[in-house]
């Protein structure tokens, strides 16, 4: 069993594993006596083994989702990092399955860090470094992310939070609901063009039940803000992220209890389309020593 971090004040409770790349193990709201996970609560067998991928959230450095064929372009050459899916793409940065270094912690607030020059084998051609903090505060939780160019030569970069959520809370029949605003999608999971305009079924300007649609696309043009619902429950949680992350994804696996609505810096194969001149693709180049900041904040609230 992997250690854990808990944060806890008298209406939240986080819970983090450092060693399995600061991960987010529960994220629980009290009702009277008892609490509720109001992320995907993280099984038993992953606490055993560390595995990052079934916990509540982790954090996407240094890009965000896949590239495709595990190969990217940047300022004329080509770079082949280790694929790490079964298609042979490169999926969600190289640190949320390392330890990380635990440098502060209190009883609402901890702060981590990671140096990727810690690893013989991290997965990326620049060196870098990441500080992590988490913070709770009456019914919000944030999590503050930086990250920083730790070589002597520009790097492409990018950042984001992969939280999920329960479908349903104290009512096994409630539709769970979403409210964000976006101007564009991308086509496919690999895209390899800009994004367009999205169709009806992608939009959530007006707050709707997900059902048992299935999405896996990452929008563009996000405006920062959205809000989930359970409306059995009557809670919500409205969240608000400040640039960079401007992209949204949402992953709405069949048949499972959860789904996960993941604020981001850069599109899907983000290295890639901003090789071939999309500028809206949501890369930043970081220069030596520059650094690039983002915030992703939950706010609860009982209707």
């Amino acid at each position: 069993m992997i250690a854990l971090t808990t944060l806890e004040n008298e209406q939240l409770r986080l819970r983090i594993a450092p060693e399995a790349g600061a991960s987010i193990v529960s994220l629980a709201l009290r009702d009277g006596a008892r609490w509720i996970d109001v992320m995907r609560p993280t099984p038993p067998e992953a606490l055993q083994s560390g595995n990052s991928s079934d916990m509540s959230c982790f954090v996407l450095v240094p890009y965000s989702n896949r590239i495709e064929g595990a190969r990217f372009r940047f300022d004329g050459r080509e770079y082949a990092l280790r694929p790490n899916t079964a298609d042979g793409h490169a999926i969600h940065g190289d640190v949320r399955k390392r330890p990380w270094e635990t440098t502060d912690v209190g009883p609402t607030r901890a702060r981590l860090r990671f140096e990727s020059r810690r690893f013989a084998d991290v997965n990326f051609p620049f060196p870098f470094r990441v500080n992590l903090g988490y913070e709770i505060a009456a019914t919000t939780f944030c999590a503050e992310l930086e990250l920083e160019n730790a070589g002597t030569e520009p790097m492409p970069a990018g950042m984001g939070f992969h939280p999920y959520y329960r479908r349903t809370l104290l009512h096994p029949d409630e539709k769970v609901e979403l409210q964000a605003r976006v101007t564009g999608a991308y086509t496919g999971t690999i895209p390899t063009a800009p994004a367009g305009p999205i169709t009806p079924a992608q939009d959530f300007t007006a707050s709707r039940a997900l059902l048992d649609a299935d999405f896996d696309t990452c929008f563009a043009g996000w405006d920062g803000s959205a809000t989930i619902r359970w409306p059995g429950s009557r809670l919500r949680a409205e969240i608000s992220c400040e640039a960079p992350l401007r992209h949204l994804i949402l992953f709405t696996p069949p048949g499972e209890p959860f789904f996960a609505l993941e604020p981001v810096s850069n599109a899907n194969n983000g290295f890639n389309l901003f090789a071939d001149g999309d500028t809206d693709s949501g890369v930043r180049v970081l220069e030596p020593g520059q650094t690039m900041a983002a915030s992703f904040r939950l706010h609860l609230v009982r209707e």
